[in-house]
């Protein structure tokens, strides 16, 4: 890139996309953590492995061509005979008796997109 791209990538590009996805990831992380304002569970015990779910590769690449990953971790739980899968499935869809606000996944997607066209707008 010549002087002047590589200036407007550092100086607007750059801070625009770095901006995005943290305020992605921070609004992630508050949806995610929205799942527990229903009450707490009777009939099982919370692990809290989808509060720590939410994951950002942070941004990479360069000159006008950036990326970065917000996702959840689907990690195996320590109790329960289903996968991890399976029970994020569940978490969003209000499936096997799982207490907790659905539809946070697709809250924090809908959240991310925002952040970028806040960002770039």
């Amino acid at each position: 890139m010549g002087i002047i791209m590589d200036a407007i990538d550092a100086q607007i590009i750059r801070p625009r996309v770095e901006a995005a996805e943290q305020e992605g990831f921070q609004m992630t992380q508050t949806d995610i953590q929205n799942f527990y304002s229903s009450g707490s569970p009777v009939k099982y015990i919370r692990t809290g492995t989808y509060e720590s779910s939410p994951r950002s590769s942070g941004v990479s690449g360069g000159n006008g061509n950036y990326r970065y990953d917000i996702h959840l971790n689907v990690a195996e739980y320590p109790y329960g005979k289903h996968s991890g899968l399976q029970i994020m499935s569940d978490i969003q869809n209000n499936g096997s008796g799982v207490l907790g606000t659905s539809g946070t996944w697709d809250d924090a997607v809908q959240d991310i997109i925002e952040a970028v066209k806040a960002n770039f707008s």
